[in-house]
């Protein structure tokens, strides 16, 4: 988590809280950085793509989703560059 993002107890249950005291509700994972487009606006001209070891395991990732459930995070969204080019998607 950035550093604008805190986390404070509040009614008994753990919530994550903005610096401006909005509730957070919304998270957004990025499966992959990589994908087989080259859209301008969003791919560079040189990508330099994550090593396979710095980018979290499906475990992890479960792991870090239900954390962010307990603290009140309601919608997760899956993104990427192109999310279905990593395998087992």
């Amino acid at each position: 988590m950035d550093g604008s993002m805190t986390t404070r107890l509040e009614h008994r249950s753990a919530q994550l809280i903005d610096q401006f005291g909005r509730h957070k509700h919304k998270l957004r994972i990025s499966l992959t950085d990589r994908c087989n487009f080259r859209c301008s606006y969003c791919m560079p001209d040189t990508p330099e793509w994550l090593a396979k070891k710095d980018i979290l395991s499906f475990e992890e990732l479960l792991t870090f989703c239900e954390m962010m459930v307990s603290l009140g995070i309601r919608h997760i969204r899956l993104t990427g560059g192109e999310p279905l080019m990593r395998q087992g998607v």
